[in-house]
């Protein structure tokens, strides 16, 4: 096998240099290279008509013959994903909403949102389909397996009328080529995409070549302009399809070898060869903050996810006073009804912000909080908060607390009653928001000192992150290992997203998402129940009263998981072992309980011990809490309340 790969990257790298300087011999503009882009475009549209009308027919001829005519479907139904993969990355660009909600999205029932109401959105397009050809009974589901491919032929028809209208621009090539290669490494690779077929290397393969076809037509430009950033272009693409081809089975693909040999350096190198064009960026057309920051020429870059685009904050506004209030704030115990409790009671810094019980401590100790305490290192890496995805801004997070009968069980005119007897609070104040006098000591500006320390707290920084960016030389290989298989066979990778590792979905980075898992309420392996906690179906959210979200809770950072147990929303494992081996058996229904909607395979995972242990490696190999973990030498004094003054940086309890 390493043979072959070093005859095809050989092949690559002539071919690349052969390309390049026969190319550049010729007379090319930018309107040559976005001709061409538009043409493999149309050339991919006309390919996946043509692919998607062999499927209706061999769809029609299942439905007819059953399972005689199974392998044609089955190749029909592979045929048309690879012609949509081709061209994923402009289709993908140019309308994600229609792609998501009519040719690709997952393969689970969703809601309408920011309606009143329950709207029921059932799924179809291409993963719907890829679990039911490949599932375990595609006879019995003939008559919907042909229903959906119609549908997926009509509305395929309809969305390429639509995308051929769309004016290309040389900037949408490059921002949709980048898009697609986040999207190749966190869902291609990982098997996101095919929940049946497990065809996800070829799939990537496929996408790749059209996204390295699509800058291929820039190569002259590129050339012409920046002659070192052509060739290791071309050659890191070509070396990558090589290493696809020559690669192929899903369990041992070197995940961690491609992000670091090609992936990263494909994403930097046309970074740099959009710059070398000075073909526009997004911050220079847009003011619109972006989930991710486009200048990042790593995956995993500290900066790569967009803190002011999830705080809602201008650079500005996350600034260093602001972050130092929320800081005293947050150790702080005036904000509880009794002076006893603060933030940090159940987030503490030396467990990496959470408390190390199953469930936190109540108010003056009166039974147990409903839920663990998460970590709140990259917690501002969501759409939403709380295990039940109930708020949706980081900054209101805190009147959850604040209002609580078991955690401050206050109100904020209290608390601003209180904070105001501090001539010290209110010089902090008064400096932190001087732009905003009239708000200097409100409801808002505590809420917002408070999400501005939260978003400090970010940690990119592990182990793992510097040897990906190869600011490190070495990983211990159980690492490596464990890092592999989340990403591939043990299926982690398509819940856990990197580059945070939790549930706020890529490449955009827009929508966090929650889970049935079929957590137990107790470890007992003879008579094992589930737990009561009904979960994002008791948020108090219309949308979410479907009965899919009974027991689903958001998937949160495995980042620092080493320092936070015990984990799940009740707290019930107490090792990332016991974690991984829940998973490995099915969930809740591998373990024979009954849960209709859990999102987790029940199939088990088979891994064995030594795999159980790499993948605990990996996670531990995630622990950064470096400068997050300082506690206020003391807190700000009150005058004319002395007892107040005796209070505990932290809390009591």
């Amino acid at each position: 096998m390493k043979k072959l790969y070093g005859i095809l990257y050989l092949f690559a790298l002539l071919l690349s240099t052969h390309f390049l300087s026969f190319s550049s011999q010729l007379e090319y503009t930018g309107a040559d290279a976005l001709g061409q882009v538009k043409q493999q475009f149309e050339t991919g549209l006309e390919e996946m008509t043509a692919a998607i009308h062999t499927y209706e027919e061999q769809a029609e001829r299942f439905a007819q013959q059953g399972n005689n005519n199974l392998p044609a479907l089955q190749h029909a139904h592979l045929a048309a994903r690879l012609a949509f993969k081709k061209i994923e990355f402009l289709l993908e660009y140019n309308d994600r909403e229609a792609v998501k909600k009519y040719l690709n999205g997952p393969p689970l029932p969703t809601t309408e949102a920011k309606v009143p109401e329950v709207r029921i959105i059932e799924p179809i397009g291409l993963q719907v389909l890829d679990e039911l050809v490949f599932g375990e009974s595609p006879e019995a589901e003939k008559e919907q397996i042909a229903a959906l491919v119609n549908q997926l032929g009509h509305d395929f028809a309809a969305a390429r009328t639509y995308q051929g209208g769309i004016p290309l621009q040389h900037r949408f090539v490059f921002e949709a080529v980048r898009y697609e290669l986040i999207r190749i490494f966190t869902l291609g690779l990982t098997g996101f995409d095919t929940p049946g077929s497990g065809n996800a290397l070829p799939e990537a393969s496929a996408a790749l070549k059209g996204a390295a076809d699509a800058l291929a037509a820039y190569l002259p430009l590129i050339e012409q302009q920046a002659p070192a950033v052509a060739r290791q272009l071309a050659a890191t693409q070509q070396q990558a399809l090589a290493y696809l081809q020559a690669n192929p089975d899903f369990d041992t693909f070197g995940r961690l070898h491609f992000l670091k040999t090609f992936l990263n350096p494909m994403f930097a190198l046309s970074l740099q060869a959009q710059e070398a064009l000075q073909i526009e960026l997004p911050g220079e057309v847009s003011e619109l903050p972006q989930s991710i920051n486009y200048r990042a020429g790593n995956l995993f870059d500290d900066d790569f996810l967009n803190v002011h685009y999830f705080a809602n904050h201008s650079p500005g506004e996350l600034n260093d006073k602001r972050v130092a209030l929320g800081r005293l704030l947050f150790f702080d115990p005036i904000l509880s009804s009794n002076n006893q409790r603060s933030c940090a009671s159940c987030h503490q810094p030396g467990r990496a912000f959470t408390d190390g019980q199953d469930k936190s401590l109540a108010l003056n100790g009166e039974g147990k909080i409903q839920r663990n305490a998460p970590t709140l290192i990259n917690a501002i890496y969501s759409e939403r908060y709380f295990y039940d995805l109930r708020e949706p801004s980081l900054e209101r997070q805190v009147k959850h607390v604040v209002r609580d009968h078991k955690e401050f069980g206050t109100d904020f005119l209290a608390i601003i009653d209180k904070l105001s007897r501090s001539q010290e609070y209110w010089q902090l104040f008064a400096e932190a928001y001087q732009s905003q006098p009239q708000y200097q000591l409100s409801k808002w500006s505590i809420s917002d000192a408070l999400a501005c320390y939260v978003a400090s707290l970010r940690s990119f920084n592990s182990p793992f992150d510097q040897y990906v960016r190869g600011e490190k030389e070495t990983l211990e290989p159980l690492a490596v290992q464990g890092f592999n298989l989340f990403m591939g066979k043990a299926s982690c990778g398509t819940c856990h997203f990197a580059p945070a590792f939790n549930g706020t979905v890529p490449p955009y980075y827009q929508e966090s998402e929650s889970e049935v898992l079929g957590v137990p309420a107790t470890q007992s392996e003879s008579r094992p129940a589930l737990d009561s906690d009904p979960g994002r179906i008791a948020s108090a959210r219309p949308q979410d009263e479907a009965p899919f979200y009974a027991h689903s809770f958001k998937t949160v950072t495995v980042r620092n998981a080493a320092l936070t147990a015990p984990y799940m929303h009740n707290g019930l494992y107490s090792s990332l072992e016991e974690v991984i081996d829940f998973y490995n058996k099915g969930g809740g229904r591998g373990l024979g309980l009954d849960v209709p909607y859990q999102t987790l395979p029940e199939t088990p995972l088979n891994l064995n011990e030594q795999e159980i242990a790499a993948l605990a490696a990996f996670m531990e190999s995630l622990t950064d809490t470096t400068g997050l973990t300082a506690v206020p030498e003391r807190l700000p004094m009150f005058e004319g309340e002395p007892e107040w003054n005796e209070r505990v940086v932290g809390g009591v309890y």
